[in-house]
């Protein structure tokens, strides 16, 4: 027996994985830190330090910027089959390996807390995938929520 809310749920989607403030406010902390290092390249304790420890602070901005890109590529998709997310190591998990599946969400706090999608694998790994598009999360809930949906679904695909 179909359920009405299961026709209002879309099928799949895909989306934005944090919300544009987020990525904003990450971008200016980002530059921030960039144009404080920038003002300090004439301090003589700069100067001072080893070749290591200059590397150590190149590797770790190379990293800040590297998070900051994929803060703001991130992509998240769910259908039928899987539920993935793009970002520095993407992931990627079939609906049919999950077991358990729970959406954190904080009402009207989603524009600076990316909601989240917990799912755990049949071989109990558990993966965070972020979500800051309604219609994600919309796709998500109807497959997390209705298992039966799920195996229909994914069987009419093969």
């Amino acid at each position: 027996m179909d359920d009405p809310q299961d026709s209002e749920l879309p099928p799949s989607a895909e989306g934005r994985a944090f919300p544009l403030f987020v990525c904003w406010l990450l971008s200016a902390m980002t530059a921030s830190v960039f144009i404080a290092g920038y003002l300090a390249l004439d301090s003589p304790v700069l100067q001072q330090a080893s070749l290591t420890s200059k590397l150590l602070v190149i590797a770790g901005l190379a990293t800040l910027l590297l998070f900051n890109y994929w803060v703001i590529v991130s992509r998240t998709r769910v259908d039928a089959v899987a539920i993935s997310q793009t970002w520095i190591w993407s992931k990627r998990v079939l609906w049919s390996d999950v077991t358990q599946a729970k959406l954190i969400y904080v009402p009207w706090f989603a524009w600076i807390i990316a909601p989240r999608l917990v799912v755990r694998g049949g071989a109990g790994l558990v993966t965070l995938v972020h979500a800051a598009d309604s219609e994600v999360i919309k796709a998500f809930a109807r497959y997390a929520m209705a298992p039966h949906l799920r195996s229909q679904e994914a069987a009419q695909r093969r």
